[in-house]
Protein backbone atom coordinates (compact mmCIF):
# COMPACT_ATOMS: atom_id res chain seq x y z
CA UNK A 1 0.00 0.00 0.00
CA UNK A 2 1.14 3.12 -0.87
CA UNK A 3 1.31 6.60 1.28
CA UNK A 4 -1.25 7.89 -1.24
CA UNK A 5 -3.68 5.40 -1.14
CA UNK A 6 -4.88 6.06 2.11
CA UNK A 7 -7.80 8.51 2.59
CA UNK A 8 -7.51 11.51 4.33
CA UNK A 9 -8.54 13.34 7.70
CA UNK A 10 -8.00 16.49 8.77
CA UNK A 11 -8.39 15.14 12.82
CA UNK A 12 -5.34 12.62 11.76
CA UNK A 13 -3.27 14.00 9.50
CA UNK A 14 -0.81 11.55 10.68
CA UNK A 15 -2.56 8.54 9.09
CA UNK A 16 -0.85 8.45 6.29
CA UNK A 17 2.21 7.97 7.90
CA UNK A 18 1.62 5.91 10.46
CA UNK A 19 -0.15 3.32 8.21
CA UNK A 20 3.09 3.00 6.27
CA UNK A 21 5.82 0.23 7.36
CA UNK A 22 8.30 1.53 5.47
CA UNK A 23 8.07 5.09 7.33
CA UNK A 24 7.23 3.50 10.37
CA UNK A 25 10.45 1.46 10.46
CA UNK A 26 12.38 4.32 10.58
CA UNK A 27 10.31 6.05 12.80
CA UNK A 28 10.40 2.88 15.53
CA UNK A 29 14.19 3.13 14.74
CA UNK A 30 14.49 6.44 15.93
CA UNK A 31 12.18 6.18 18.77
CA UNK A 32 11.91 2.94 20.52
CA UNK A 33 14.99 2.87 23.54
CA UNK A 34 16.47 -0.85 24.35
CA UNK A 35 16.22 -1.47 27.83
CA UNK A 36 19.15 -3.67 30.13
CA UNK A 37 21.74 -2.42 27.58
CA UNK A 38 20.77 -4.59 24.57
CA UNK A 39 20.86 -4.31 20.81
CA UNK A 40 18.50 -4.11 18.33
CA UNK A 41 18.11 -3.87 14.58
CA UNK A 42 14.26 -3.55 13.54
CA UNK A 43 14.89 -5.32 10.31
CA UNK A 44 10.97 -5.28 8.95
CA UNK A 45 7.94 -3.72 9.74
CA UNK A 46 4.63 -4.75 9.39
CA UNK A 47 1.37 -3.06 9.65
CA UNK A 48 -1.35 -5.39 11.00
CA UNK A 49 -4.61 -3.43 12.35
CA UNK A 50 -6.48 -0.60 12.03
CA UNK A 51 -8.97 0.77 14.31
CA UNK A 52 -10.19 3.72 13.41
CA UNK A 53 -13.16 5.87 15.72
CA UNK A 54 -14.02 9.23 13.75
CA UNK A 55 -13.24 12.38 15.13
CA UNK A 56 -11.86 10.40 18.55
CA UNK A 57 -8.94 8.08 18.44
CA UNK A 58 -6.80 5.34 16.11
CA UNK A 59 -5.62 2.27 17.47
CA UNK A 60 -2.63 1.26 15.20
CA UNK A 61 -1.06 -2.64 16.21
CA UNK A 62 2.26 -3.75 13.99
CA UNK A 63 4.66 -6.30 14.56
CA UNK A 64 8.29 -5.86 14.41
CA UNK A 65 10.79 -8.25 13.40
CA UNK A 66 13.85 -7.45 15.38
CA UNK A 67 17.81 -8.79 15.30
CA UNK A 68 20.59 -9.00 17.91
CA UNK A 69 23.59 -7.90 15.91
CA UNK A 70 25.89 -9.92 18.65
CA UNK A 71 24.15 -13.03 18.48
CA UNK A 72 21.72 -13.13 15.43
CA UNK A 73 18.88 -14.16 16.87
CA UNK A 74 15.59 -12.84 15.52
CA UNK A 75 12.33 -12.18 17.65
CA UNK A 76 9.20 -10.50 16.52
CA UNK A 77 7.53 -8.13 19.04
CA UNK A 78 4.36 -5.90 19.09
CA UNK A 79 3.85 -2.54 19.17
CA UNK A 80 0.97 -0.35 19.47
CA UNK A 81 -0.08 3.32 18.75
CA UNK A 82 -2.44 5.15 19.76
CA UNK A 83 -2.83 9.42 18.05
CA UNK A 84 -5.75 10.86 19.69
CA UNK A 85 -8.39 13.63 17.66
CA UNK A 86 -7.47 15.87 20.64
CA UNK A 87 -4.54 17.77 20.41
CA UNK A 88 -1.41 16.68 23.30
CA UNK A 89 -3.87 14.15 24.54
CA UNK A 90 -1.00 11.58 23.23
CA UNK A 91 1.90 12.88 25.43
CA UNK A 92 -0.45 14.08 28.40
CA UNK A 93 -1.30 10.36 28.73
CA UNK A 94 2.70 9.49 28.14
CA UNK A 95 3.45 11.69 30.79
CA UNK A 96 1.38 10.54 33.08
CA UNK A 97 2.07 6.93 32.41
CA UNK A 98 5.43 7.86 32.72
CA UNK A 99 5.58 8.69 36.73
CA UNK A 100 4.27 5.15 37.09
CA UNK A 101 7.00 3.19 36.38
CA UNK A 102 5.53 1.17 33.60
CA UNK A 103 8.73 -1.14 34.01
CA UNK A 104 7.75 -2.26 37.34
CA UNK A 105 5.50 -5.86 36.56
CA UNK A 106 7.11 -6.41 32.84
CA UNK A 107 8.91 -10.09 33.17
CA UNK A 108 12.46 -9.07 31.85
CA UNK A 109 11.96 -11.86 29.47
CA UNK A 110 9.52 -9.84 27.62
CA UNK A 111 11.33 -6.50 27.71
CA UNK A 112 13.05 -5.21 24.76
CA UNK A 113 12.29 -1.53 24.59
CA UNK A 114 11.02 1.05 27.03
CA UNK A 115 7.21 -0.08 27.01
CA UNK A 116 6.05 3.63 26.16
CA UNK A 117 6.78 6.49 24.36
CA UNK A 118 6.30 9.06 22.65
CA UNK A 119 6.01 10.66 18.99
CA UNK A 120 6.12 13.88 18.91
CA UNK A 121 5.72 14.17 15.24
CA UNK A 122 2.99 12.27 14.97
CA UNK A 123 1.40 13.04 18.38
CA UNK A 124 1.76 9.31 18.83
CA UNK A 125 1.76 7.21 21.77
CA UNK A 126 3.76 3.86 21.23
CA UNK A 127 3.46 0.75 23.72
CA UNK A 128 5.40 -2.48 23.61
CA UNK A 129 3.54 -6.01 24.32
CA UNK A 130 2.85 -6.85 27.25
CA UNK A 131 2.51 -3.09 28.17
CA UNK A 132 -0.45 -1.86 27.38
CA UNK A 133 -2.31 0.77 30.22
CA UNK A 134 -5.62 -0.47 29.45
CA UNK A 135 -4.71 -3.32 30.23
CA UNK A 136 -2.91 -3.36 33.45
CA UNK A 137 -3.17 -7.09 34.37
CA UNK A 138 -1.17 -8.14 30.80
CA UNK A 139 2.15 -8.36 31.99
CA UNK A 140 1.45 -10.03 35.38
CA UNK A 141 -0.28 -12.76 33.59
CA UNK A 142 2.48 -12.77 30.67
CA UNK A 143 5.11 -13.93 33.74
CA UNK A 144 3.02 -16.85 34.04
CA UNK A 145 -0.17 -18.34 35.76
CA UNK A 146 -0.63 -16.18 38.83
CA UNK A 147 -0.59 -18.13 42.09
CA UNK A 148 -4.07 -18.39 42.87
CA UNK A 149 -4.71 -20.15 39.16
CA UNK A 150 -2.19 -23.72 39.84
CA UNK A 151 -4.77 -25.57 41.79
CA UNK A 152 -7.26 -25.15 38.76
CA UNK A 153 -4.70 -26.09 36.68
CA UNK A 154 -3.09 -28.82 38.04
CA UNK A 155 -6.72 -30.21 38.87
CA UNK A 156 -7.14 -30.72 34.95
CA UNK A 157 -4.17 -33.67 34.79
CA UNK A 158 -6.52 -35.91 36.76
CA UNK A 159 -6.04 -37.79 39.65
CA UNK A 160 -2.87 -38.25 41.17
CA UNK A 161 0.03 -35.68 42.55
CA UNK A 162 0.75 -33.75 39.54
CA UNK A 163 3.54 -31.19 39.77
CA UNK A 164 4.20 -28.44 36.82
CA UNK A 165 7.72 -28.55 35.45
CA UNK A 166 7.37 -25.53 33.37
CA UNK A 167 5.01 -23.20 32.09
CA UNK A 168 5.34 -21.76 28.64
CA UNK A 169 3.49 -18.63 27.85
CA UNK A 170 2.95 -17.27 24.55
CA UNK A 171 0.63 -14.60 22.94
CA UNK A 172 -2.33 -15.97 20.72
CA UNK A 173 -4.19 -12.53 19.75
CA UNK A 174 -3.75 -9.12 21.32
CA UNK A 175 -6.30 -6.34 20.17
CA UNK A 176 -7.66 -3.28 21.12
CA UNK A 177 -10.03 -4.76 23.42
CA UNK A 178 -8.35 -7.32 24.98
CA UNK A 179 -5.58 -10.24 24.50
CA UNK A 180 -5.36 -13.74 24.75
CA UNK A 181 -2.26 -15.78 25.81
CA UNK A 182 -1.64 -19.49 25.57
CA UNK A 183 -0.46 -21.16 28.94
CA UNK A 184 1.44 -24.40 27.80
CA UNK A 185 2.58 -26.72 31.11
CA UNK A 186 4.31 -29.85 31.33
CA UNK A 187 3.42 -31.67 34.57
CA UNK A 188 5.20 -34.71 36.28
CA UNK A 189 2.85 -37.33 38.21
CA UNK A 190 4.88 -37.61 40.99
CA UNK A 191 3.26 -41.23 42.08
CA UNK A 192 3.88 -42.80 38.74
CA UNK A 193 6.29 -40.79 36.70
CA UNK A 194 4.03 -40.31 34.00
CA UNK A 195 4.13 -37.29 32.16
CA UNK A 196 1.66 -34.83 30.70
CA UNK A 197 1.59 -31.33 28.76
CA UNK A 198 -1.84 -29.58 28.62
CA UNK A 199 -2.38 -25.88 27.29
CA UNK A 200 -5.25 -23.54 28.92
CA UNK A 201 -6.30 -20.00 27.30
CA UNK A 202 -6.22 -16.75 29.17
CA UNK A 203 -8.42 -13.70 28.03
CA UNK A 204 -7.73 -10.38 29.04
CA UNK A 205 -10.30 -7.88 28.81
CA UNK A 206 -10.43 -3.80 29.53
CA UNK A 207 -13.65 -4.33 31.27
CA UNK A 208 -15.63 -6.62 33.54
CA UNK A 209 -17.37 -8.48 30.31
CA UNK A 210 -15.47 -11.56 30.81
CA UNK A 211 -17.43 -11.92 34.23
CA UNK A 212 -20.70 -12.15 32.39
CA UNK A 213 -18.93 -14.32 29.55
CA UNK A 214 -17.72 -17.03 32.12
CA UNK A 215 -21.04 -17.38 33.90
CA UNK A 216 -22.97 -17.62 30.48
CA UNK A 217 -19.97 -20.46 29.10
CA UNK A 218 -20.28 -22.36 32.38
CA UNK A 219 -24.18 -22.74 32.24
CA UNK A 220 -24.11 -23.70 28.28
CA UNK A 221 -21.18 -25.93 29.37
CA UNK A 222 -22.86 -28.39 32.33
CA UNK A 223 -26.29 -27.91 30.20
CA UNK A 224 -24.55 -29.85 27.16
CA UNK A 225 -22.60 -32.21 29.35
CA UNK A 226 -25.68 -33.17 31.42
CA UNK A 227 -27.51 -33.53 28.42
CA UNK A 228 -25.33 -35.00 25.64
CA UNK A 229 -26.79 -32.52 23.01
CA UNK A 230 -24.29 -33.26 19.96
CA UNK A 231 -22.74 -29.98 20.85
CA UNK A 232 -21.11 -28.01 23.47
CA UNK A 233 -18.81 -24.96 24.48
CA UNK A 234 -15.39 -24.95 25.38
CA UNK A 235 -14.82 -25.51 29.22
CA UNK A 236 -14.22 -22.08 31.01
CA UNK A 237 -12.39 -22.97 34.76
CA UNK A 238 -12.07 -19.67 36.03
CA UNK A 239 -12.56 -15.65 36.04
CA UNK A 240 -10.18 -13.41 38.29
CA UNK A 241 -12.02 -10.45 38.62
CA UNK A 242 -8.66 -8.75 39.61
CA UNK A 243 -7.15 -9.40 36.57
CA UNK A 244 -10.14 -8.77 34.38
CA UNK A 245 -9.03 -12.94 33.29
CA UNK A 246 -11.31 -15.81 32.10
CA UNK A 247 -9.25 -18.76 32.04
CA UNK A 248 -10.22 -21.64 29.65
CA UNK A 249 -9.52 -24.99 28.96
CA UNK A 250 -8.32 -26.22 25.50
CA UNK A 251 -11.08 -27.12 23.26
CA UNK A 252 -10.85 -30.91 22.07
CA UNK A 253 -11.02 -32.01 18.62
CA UNK A 254 -9.66 -30.20 15.13
CA UNK A 255 -10.42 -27.05 14.18
CA UNK A 256 -13.29 -26.84 10.92
CA UNK A 257 -10.34 -24.61 9.01
CA UNK A 258 -7.91 -26.99 9.35
CA UNK A 259 -10.37 -30.19 8.23
CA UNK A 260 -11.16 -28.78 4.96
CA UNK A 261 -7.60 -27.24 4.35
CA UNK A 262 -6.08 -31.35 5.06
CA UNK A 263 -9.19 -34.17 4.87
CA UNK A 264 -10.26 -35.11 1.62
CA UNK A 265 -13.86 -35.65 2.28
CA UNK A 266 -15.10 -33.31 4.58
CA UNK A 267 -18.80 -34.51 3.97
CA UNK A 268 -19.73 -35.51 7.41
CA UNK A 269 -17.86 -33.02 9.44
CA UNK A 270 -19.63 -29.95 7.30
CA UNK A 271 -23.29 -31.51 7.98
CA UNK A 272 -22.42 -32.82 12.05
CA UNK A 273 -21.80 -28.69 12.24
CA UNK A 274 -24.68 -27.88 10.48
CA UNK A 275 -26.81 -30.62 12.97
CA UNK A 276 -24.88 -28.75 16.12
CA UNK A 277 -25.44 -25.13 15.23
CA UNK A 278 -28.72 -25.69 14.51
CA UNK A 279 -29.38 -27.57 17.52
CA UNK A 280 -27.18 -24.67 19.38
CA UNK A 281 -29.24 -21.82 17.66
CA UNK A 282 -33.13 -23.64 19.07
CA UNK A 283 -31.53 -24.12 22.09
CA UNK A 284 -32.44 -22.22 25.29
CA UNK A 285 -30.24 -19.27 25.81
CA UNK A 286 -28.75 -18.91 29.57
CA UNK A 287 -30.18 -15.79 31.84
CA UNK A 288 -26.88 -13.71 31.79
CA UNK A 289 -26.91 -13.87 28.05
CA UNK A 290 -27.74 -10.52 26.62
CA UNK A 291 -29.71 -9.39 23.63
CA UNK A 292 -28.94 -8.24 20.22
CA UNK A 293 -32.09 -6.33 18.34
CA UNK A 294 -32.15 -5.74 14.76
CA UNK A 295 -31.64 -1.90 15.91
CA UNK A 296 -28.59 -3.18 17.47
CA UNK A 297 -27.44 -4.89 14.24
CA UNK A 298 -28.19 -1.93 11.70
CA UNK A 299 -26.28 -0.12 14.46
CA UNK A 300 -23.22 -2.52 13.63
CA UNK A 301 -23.68 -1.88 10.35
CA UNK A 302 -23.91 1.95 9.65
CA UNK A 303 -20.87 2.45 11.89
CA UNK A 304 -19.16 0.30 9.38
CA UNK A 305 -20.51 1.75 6.87
CA UNK A 306 -19.29 5.37 7.50
CA UNK A 307 -16.02 3.98 7.97
CA UNK A 308 -15.97 2.47 4.45
CA UNK A 309 -17.92 5.91 2.92
CA UNK A 310 -14.47 7.21 4.50
CA UNK A 311 -12.45 4.43 3.15
CA UNK A 312 -13.92 4.58 0.14
CA UNK A 313 -15.56 7.44 -0.87
CA UNK A 314 -16.37 6.47 -4.27
CA UNK A 315 -18.25 3.21 -3.10
CA UNK A 316 -20.47 5.47 -0.12
CA UNK A 317 -23.28 5.50 -2.28
CA UNK A 318 -23.31 1.51 -2.78
CA UNK A 319 -22.39 1.15 0.92
CA UNK A 320 -25.46 3.23 1.86
CA UNK A 321 -27.70 1.07 0.02
CA UNK A 322 -26.73 -2.38 0.75
CA UNK A 323 -27.61 -0.68 4.61
CA UNK A 324 -31.09 0.16 3.41
CA UNK A 325 -31.60 -3.19 1.62
CA UNK A 326 -30.47 -4.95 4.53
CA UNK A 327 -32.85 -2.94 6.99
CA UNK A 328 -35.68 -3.00 4.56
CA UNK A 329 -35.77 -6.36 4.35
CA UNK A 330 -35.62 -7.80 7.94
CA UNK A 331 -38.18 -7.22 11.27
CA UNK A 332 -37.93 -8.38 14.22
CA UNK A 333 -37.98 -11.74 15.08
CA UNK A 334 -37.70 -14.28 18.53
CA UNK A 335 -34.25 -13.83 19.56
CA UNK A 336 -32.67 -16.91 20.13
CA UNK A 337 -29.07 -18.50 21.41
CA UNK A 338 -26.20 -16.73 18.98
CA UNK A 339 -22.72 -16.88 18.17
CA UNK A 340 -22.28 -13.90 15.90
CA UNK A 341 -18.84 -14.47 15.32
CA UNK A 342 -19.12 -17.68 13.64
CA UNK A 343 -15.92 -18.76 11.57
CA UNK A 344 -14.30 -21.92 11.00
CA UNK A 345 -11.65 -21.40 13.13
CA UNK A 346 -14.31 -21.18 16.04
CA UNK A 347 -15.64 -24.37 15.15
CA UNK A 348 -13.76 -27.25 16.78
CA UNK A 349 -15.04 -31.27 15.74
CA UNK A 350 -14.17 -33.97 18.01
CA UNK A 351 -15.71 -36.93 16.83
CA UNK A 352 -19.26 -36.48 16.99
CA UNK A 353 -18.81 -33.43 19.09
CA UNK A 354 -19.45 -29.94 18.30
CA UNK A 355 -17.42 -27.56 19.88
CA UNK A 356 -17.76 -23.91 19.50
CA UNK A 357 -15.16 -20.74 21.11
CA UNK A 358 -14.46 -17.31 21.06
CA UNK A 359 -17.54 -17.06 22.34
CA UNK A 360 -17.38 -13.11 23.88
CA UNK A 361 -20.28 -11.85 21.41
CA UNK A 362 -22.67 -14.46 22.32
CA UNK A 363 -26.28 -13.07 22.41
CA UNK A 364 -29.71 -13.52 22.24
CA UNK A 365 -30.36 -12.56 18.31
CA UNK A 366 -31.73 -13.48 15.01
CA UNK A 367 -30.39 -16.94 14.65
CA UNK A 368 -29.49 -16.56 10.86
CA UNK A 369 -26.67 -14.43 11.67
CA UNK A 370 -24.51 -17.36 12.55
CA UNK A 371 -25.02 -19.14 9.20
CA UNK A 372 -24.52 -16.04 7.04
CA UNK A 373 -21.36 -15.49 8.89
CA UNK A 374 -19.71 -19.04 8.32
CA UNK A 375 -21.36 -19.20 4.38
CA UNK A 376 -19.59 -15.93 3.92
CA UNK A 377 -15.90 -17.28 4.96
CA UNK A 378 -16.63 -20.56 3.54
CA UNK A 379 -18.13 -19.18 0.25
CA UNK A 380 -15.84 -16.05 -0.37
CA UNK A 381 -12.36 -18.41 0.22
CA UNK A 382 -10.21 -15.91 -1.63
CA UNK A 383 -11.01 -13.43 1.33
CA UNK A 384 -10.27 -16.40 4.32
CA UNK A 385 -7.53 -18.34 3.00
CA UNK A 386 -9.24 -21.41 1.45
CA UNK A 387 -9.18 -23.41 -1.37
CA UNK A 388 -12.18 -21.78 -3.80
CA UNK A 389 -13.46 -25.02 -5.05
CA UNK A 390 -13.44 -26.66 -1.53
CA UNK A 391 -14.97 -23.44 0.68
CA UNK A 392 -17.61 -23.87 -1.82
CA UNK A 393 -18.69 -26.78 -2.06
CA UNK A 394 -18.33 -26.92 1.76
CA UNK A 395 -20.72 -24.11 2.02
CA UNK A 396 -23.56 -25.91 -0.25
CA UNK A 397 -22.98 -28.77 2.12
CA UNK A 398 -23.81 -26.43 5.36
CA UNK A 399 -26.68 -24.66 3.91
CA UNK A 400 -28.86 -27.60 2.90
CA UNK A 401 -28.33 -29.61 6.18
CA UNK A 402 -28.67 -26.32 8.67
CA UNK A 403 -31.99 -25.16 7.12
CA UNK A 404 -33.29 -28.65 6.45
CA UNK A 405 -32.75 -28.68 10.58
CA UNK A 406 -34.68 -24.95 11.06
CA UNK A 407 -37.79 -23.45 10.51
CA UNK A 408 -38.63 -22.47 6.97
CA UNK A 409 -38.61 -18.71 7.56
CA UNK A 410 -34.96 -18.86 8.42
CA UNK A 411 -34.18 -19.40 5.25
CA UNK A 412 -35.97 -16.37 3.96
CA UNK A 413 -33.69 -14.07 5.45
CA UNK A 414 -30.16 -15.55 5.00
CA UNK A 415 -29.98 -13.21 1.92
CA UNK A 416 -30.66 -9.71 3.95
CA UNK A 417 -27.87 -11.45 7.09
CA UNK A 418 -25.44 -12.55 4.32
CA UNK A 419 -25.36 -9.15 2.39
CA UNK A 420 -24.85 -7.22 5.90
CA UNK A 421 -22.34 -9.95 7.01
CA UNK A 422 -20.67 -9.18 3.51
CA UNK A 423 -20.09 -5.82 4.26
CA UNK A 424 -19.02 -6.40 8.16
CA UNK A 425 -16.12 -8.19 6.23
CA UNK A 426 -15.14 -5.31 3.84
CA UNK A 427 -14.92 -3.21 6.79
CA UNK A 428 -12.59 -6.16 8.74
CA UNK A 429 -10.79 -5.91 5.06
CA UNK A 430 -9.94 -2.19 5.84
CA UNK A 431 -9.17 -2.64 9.34
CA UNK A 432 -6.44 -5.02 8.70
CA UNK A 433 -5.07 -3.62 5.90
CA UNK A 434 -5.37 -6.69 3.58
CA UNK A 435 -3.01 -5.77 -0.07
CA UNK A 436 -5.39 -4.29 -2.46
CA UNK A 437 -7.75 -3.79 0.20
CA UNK A 438 -10.02 -1.37 -2.05
CA UNK A 439 -10.52 -4.14 -5.17
CA UNK A 440 -11.30 -6.72 -1.98
CA UNK A 441 -13.72 -4.16 -0.93
CA UNK A 442 -14.97 -4.04 -4.07
CA UNK A 443 -15.61 -7.42 -4.82
CA UNK A 444 -17.60 -7.51 -1.14
CA UNK A 445 -19.76 -5.02 -2.02
CA UNK A 446 -20.87 -6.15 -5.10
CA UNK A 447 -21.57 -9.85 -3.65
CA UNK A 448 -23.11 -8.08 -0.98
CA UNK A 449 -25.77 -6.63 -3.62
CA UNK A 450 -26.11 -9.84 -5.72
CA UNK A 451 -27.10 -11.26 -2.49
CA UNK A 452 -29.60 -8.51 -1.76
CA UNK A 453 -30.98 -9.61 -5.96
CA UNK A 454 -31.79 -12.94 -4.89
CA UNK A 455 -28.49 -14.47 -6.83
CA UNK A 456 -26.53 -16.00 -4.61
CA UNK A 457 -28.62 -17.89 -2.23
Amino acid sequence: MSVGSFPADPAFPQLKIATDPALMKQTFRTHLRPVGGKVYDIEACRFIRLRYRQGSRCFLLYTLRLVEPDTGRERDVQVTGLIYAQKNKAEQTWRKLQATDPHQEIPDGWLTFEPVSFVPELGMLVQVFPYDHRLPALPVLAAGQPPELEPVLLGRFGPGDWRIGAWNVEPVRYRDQGAVLRYTAKARNAATGGRREKSFYVKVYRHEEGEQTYQTLLALWRRASANGEGFSVVRPLAYLSELRALILEEAPGTPLDQILLRERDTTGAVRRVAQALAAFNQGDAPATTQQHLLADQVAVLERAGRVLGWACPQMRVEVESIIEGVSAGLEDVPLRLTHRDLSPDHIFVDGECTIFIDLDSLAKADPVLDPAHLLVRLAKPAQFSMPRERGRAAAWEFAEEYFAQVPGAWQERLPFHYAGTLLKAAYGVFRRQAPDWPERIATLLDEAKASLAGRVW
